[in-house]
């Protein structure tokens, strides 16, 4: 069987399990060698780079890529890749996105558009000599840049076999705890709902990636054992806070009857949209152990919120976060400033809201521009933004890109009241923070707080900038 090596570029001070690279590498390697190489968390070294894919013999190199940060990381390996002779394949969001400007950069070969796990193959395929029907990807042919249309194999969560965890080389860096590890599980593709400023709300992620599909619980609990045998520290609890986790009524119950048949008595924690909750999940979830959940409000302004599709009804918002912080499941809301065409009256409306729904944690953010998104189609319309025309030019954008004012507000002002804003919730979040760890019992984690929180996080993150 021929070599395959998949990297993640990651983020310099973001370490996370490449969990779509597993997911792919567990259905190649049924018919070649397949190694995964994580570089989150750390330096880009060009030396270790080039002896890794030497030592992998690998004759595809498989990249997945956000937008963002990741960005010239992955360049950078795939200008490696291309030197020691290399075919280079992206995948992942931005070249989903944006598929034929990134075939443009002269170190990648081809990219898969969508969900990979079918279409990598097939591409794999095509440069083995294969005479095989290409879908849902994108590659040079002739010199030209040549896009096809999607697969319309879409992936059954249900079928595939569990991530490839056991290929990891260092597993036990991602739990590095004797107790209270997280364990983050991926058991969605796509969103219920098209959010203005999300990557789900793109075209080619509609088309490509198909619709909003969850996995059988059961398959969280294989995972999960699958984990705990290949690992030396505990695992405490599981993080299924993805896009949308807890989209039903039915759902719920189905997880968590799922925990109770199979004696997991295990703390979780999850996402979901206010509209997808009620008195009776809420309940439910918190006496089978969830003990956090993420949800969206992003703005007070019921114009905003038309636009962004996602519409909060005020008192009835109110009434459920008074519920789940009464179960003690702690509670974190997202809002964003500074959205496309927002006035200081919007905002002020949303500085309202943050003072009237209750919450443990307020994640409070600029808006920074998605590519593809209807947003973003919007900031190009008022002429907020500048295009990259080459693929560097998007590692400012993404989710830890650069902030851009594109609202209506004096860029002073807008700053003025996110940074003032910031500081009153992210000095009760550290206290509300404090707090959870000593109700669920994660004491080395209530003392490692006293040290990296999110304020010397980002005073690391300026420093090492400068």
């Amino acid at each position: 069987m021929k070599n395959i090596l998949l990297i993640e570029s990651g983020a310099r001070y973001t370490l996370y399990p490449p969990i779509g690279l597993m997911h792919l590498g567990a259905v190649l390697r049924e018919k070649y060698n397949v190694k995964i190489k994580d570089y989150s968390g750390r330096e880009i070294d060009e030396s270790k780079i080039k002896e890794d894919i030497q030592k992998s013999e690998a004759f595809v190199v498989g990249l997945r890529v956000l937008t963002g940060t990741h960005i010239p990381r992955a360049i950078k390996i795939s200008e490696i890749a291309k030197r020691l002779g290399k075919i280079v394949i992206w995948g992942g969001p931005h070249p989903t996105i944006l598929p034929e400007q990134t075939l443009q950069n002269p170190y990648i070969d081809a990219v898969v558009i969508g969900e990979g796990e079918y279409t990598f193959q097939k591409l794999l395929e095509h440069y083995d000599g294969k005479k095989v029907k290409l879908e849902g990807v994108g590659l040079k042919k002739n010199g030209k840049i040549k896009i096809t249309p999607a697969s319309k194999h879409f992936i059954d969560l249900d079928k595939l076999p569990l991530p490839a965890w056991d290929l990891i080389e260092d597993i036990n860096r991602y739990f590095p705890d004797k107790r209270q590890n997280v364990l983050p599980l991926s058991t969605t593709r796509g969103c219920a709902f098209k959010c203005g400023f999300c990557h789900n709300s793109n075209k080619n992620v509609r088309r490509y990636l198909g619709c909003y599909r969850i996995a059988n619980p059961q398959r969280v609990i294989e995972e999960y054992n699958l984990v705990k045998s290949l690992i030396k520290n505990k695992i405490e609890i599981l993080d299924l806070g993805e896009d949308l986790h807890l989209v039903s009524k039915d759902y719920a119950k189905k997880f968590c009857d799922t925990l109770d048949k199979n004696g997991l008595n295990i703390k979780w924690v999850s996402a979901a949209r206010y509209q997808t909750i009620d008195q009776e999940i809420i309940e439910m979830i918190a006496k089978k152990g969830c003990i956090r959940i993420l949800l969206g409000i992003e703005s007070g302004s019921p114009k905003i919120q038309k636009m962004n599709n996602k519409i909060i009804e005020l008192e009835r918002t109110i009434k459920i976060a008074e519920i789940i912080r009464k179960n003690k499941i702690f509670l974190t809301n997202t809002y964003i400033f500074g959205h496309p065409s927002e006035s200081e009256e919007e905002l002020n409306m949303t500085l309202d809201y943050i003072k009237k729904i209750p919450a443990d944690e307020n994640i409070i953010q600029i808006y920074r521009p998605m590519p593809g998104t209807p947003y973003f189609d919007l900031c190009i319309e008022r002429k907020k933004v500048q295009v990259p025309n080459k693929l560097e030019g998007w590692s400012g954008f993404g989710v830890l890109g650069n902030d851009i004012n594109v609202s209506d507000i004096p860029t002073k002002k807008l700053l003025s009241i996110y940074y003032k804003t910031n500081l009153v919730e992210q000095s009760k979040f550290i206290i509300n923070q404090q707090k959870y760890f000593l109700r669920n019992r994660m004491y080395k984690k209530f003392l490692k707080n006293f040290i990296n929180n999110r304020f010397t996080f980002k005073l690391k993150e300026f420093m090492h900038e400068k």
